[in-house]
C-alpha cells in the first residue's frame, strides 16, 4: 500500500484509482461472481460478509454454493454442493471466482479471505487477465 505524503493519506496511481472506480461497475454487466463457502467455516463467514459488500456495492450477480448444504443469511438462494467444487478443483473454501455470464469463462479470484477493498482490487485484477 502506498505511504501517507503529509497527511493527505495514501497515494494511489490514477489508472489504479480509475481502474478500482470503473472496472467493477463495467463489470457488473457483463461479470458475475461464484462464492463457494461452508456454514460451519469461519473464513467463511468473515468473507461472506465482503462478498456481500462488494456485490451489492456493484450490482453483481452471485451464484452462492454451500458445500455443507446450509446457507448464511445473507445468501438464501444458495446451491447446494453438487459437484461445482470437484469441477472447479477446489481444495478449500471460502473460494470466489469471477464468471462471464456470455462466454461462460471462470477465472478464480481467491480461496482466502479478503477485506471488501482487497476485494474489488483482485477483482479488477482479474477482469484485466480474462479473454
Amino acid at each position: 500500500m502506498p505511504t501517507p505524503t503529509k497527511g493527505r493519506g495514501p497515494l494511489y496511481p490514477m489508472t489504479l484509482v480509475l481502474c478500482l472506480l470503473a472496472t467493477p461497475v463495467q463489470a457488473s454487466d457483463e461479470f458475475g461472481l461464484i462464492f463457494v463457502y461452508r456454514t460451519d467455516c469461519a473464513a467463511s463467514r468473515a468473507f461472506s460478509y465482503s462478498v456481500k459488500a462488494v456485490a451489492d456495492r456493484y450490482a453483481m450477480a452471485v451464484l452462492p454454493v454451500s458445500q455443507n448444504n446450509a446457507h448464511f443469511e445473507e445468501w438464501p438462494n444458495t446451491i447446494p454442493d453438487n459437484g461445482q467444487s470437484q469441477a472447479l478443483r477446489i481444495t478449500r473454501v471460502p473460494f470466489l471466482a469471477l464468471f462471464d455470464k456470455t462466454s461462460g469463462a471462470i477465472a478464480p479470484i481467491t480461496n482466502r479471505y479478503l477485506p471488501p477493498a482487497q476485494l474489488e482490487q483482485r477483482i479488477a485484477q482479474t477482469l484485466k487477465v480474462l479473454p
